[in-house]
């Protein structure tokens, strides 16, 4: 079931605030393909929703943008940059997988899914600072094979953003109020 932009802002903004974005995308090569809430509804974990803004480069790489409600509890912080960074490269592999032959490509999938995960919790977190919205906040970051992702607290909300390293150290991210980009519109 397709929701309407109203009925996504609906489900998300719940709470009042503000979502993350790229400030000028087109100043990284970067162009709006989705904002969409995806997950679930429920209330106790604060990353079964996210408002998502996935840009994709000229050249064809991801980078996602993503917020949570509120910020996650210490202890979830590493398992939620690590998702993120899997998720980062694992997005070649989504495209691939839409051939005729499935079901002997869905192993190869699975067995690169678990290398992926294994190279992901082997690299040590790293934990400084990563500006949104101009002010450097704490931030907890992992960088493997030319991807990073970066978990930081921000206007009351978490922000993931993961892809290309190069990209996810330049971009302007900042906290704007949720509007549809895609159909330039303020909706909330």
């Amino acid at each position: 079931m397709e929701r309407s932009w109203e009925q996504l802002v609906a489900r998300f903004a719940r709470l009042p605030g503000v979502v993350a974005e790229v400030d000028d995308p087109l100043t990284w090569g970067l162009d709006l393909e989705e904002e969409t809430v995806t997950g679930d509804e429920r209330p106790d974990d604060p990353t079964s929703q996210r408002f998502l803004r996935a840009y994709r480069a000229f050249d064809g790489e991801a980078l996602e943008v993503e917020t949570l409600h509120v910020p996650c509890p210490e202890e979830m912080v590493d398992d939620v940059v690590r998702a993120a960074a899997s998720g980062a490269l694992a997005a070649p592999l989504h495209a691939d997988l839409r051939s005729p032959d499935f079901a002997e490509e869905f192993d190869d999938y699975r067995s690169a899914m678990r290398a992926i995960v294994e190279a992901v919790d082997e690299v040590p977190l790293e934990h400084g600072t990563f500006a949104v919205g101009g002010i450097n906040v704490p931030c907890t970051r992992v960088r493997v094979r030319g991807v990073a992702a970066v978990y930081a607290a921000a206007a009351d909300r978490a922000v993931v953003v993961a892809g290309p390293e190069d990209l996810v150290e330049r971009v302007d991210v900042v906290m704007r109020p949720v509007r549809s980009l895609l159909q330039q519109a303020d909706d909330a």
